[in-house]
């Protein structure tokens, strides 16, 4: 868990020094509504397909979370409500794709948490993962090589 987290900083920091920091699409998003777990997991099969209809979406969630195709095609609608994603209409079926990206989301988020629970401090954050012994040695060392990267 930890790693992804430092995988998907890794990976905005990248994205705003490369001034790439936009959504998919149409350009930048407007920040959408707070999404929540269950619409999260199926943004995360958007993020990795791009485009996908709600079957599609089903055959990747569905039987791992013990959904109907049903409760798919409500996330989806809750998710365009939020402007989370776009859909077009494609013969009988949608097509949805996300408006934000998967970086911009991530980063938003990781703010949101720093924010509300550490003061805004990251370095807090970091503190509290070493003193409850979350951090694994291959943790202190990912962070030491994006410190290290940070700095030039």
């Amino acid at each position: 868990m930890f790693t992804f987290v430092i995988d998907m900083t890794t990976d905005v920091i990248k994205h705003r020094e490369a001034g790439l920091n936009k959504s998919p699409a149409n350009g930048p998003a407007e920040k959408p509504e707070r999404i929540s777990e269950a619409e999260h997991a199926v943004m995360e099969v958007l993020w990795d397909r791009g485009t996908a209809t709600a079957a599609e979406v089903c055959e990747q969630v569905c039987t791992q979370r013990d959904w109907s195709l049903a409760t798919v095609k409500t996330l989806l609608s809750r998710l365009v409500q939020k402007q989370a994603i776009e859909t077009r209409p494609d013969g009988r079926r949608y097509i949805y794709s996300p408006l934000i990206a998967r970086a911009d989301y991530v980063g938003g988020e990781s703010r949101r948490l720093v924010d509300r629970l550490f003061g805004g401090k990251a370095a807090s954050l970091v503190a509290h993962l070493a003193e409850t012994e979350a951090l694994t040695p291959d943790d202190v060392s990912e962070i030491e090589a994006l410190l290290k990267e940070l700095k030039q």
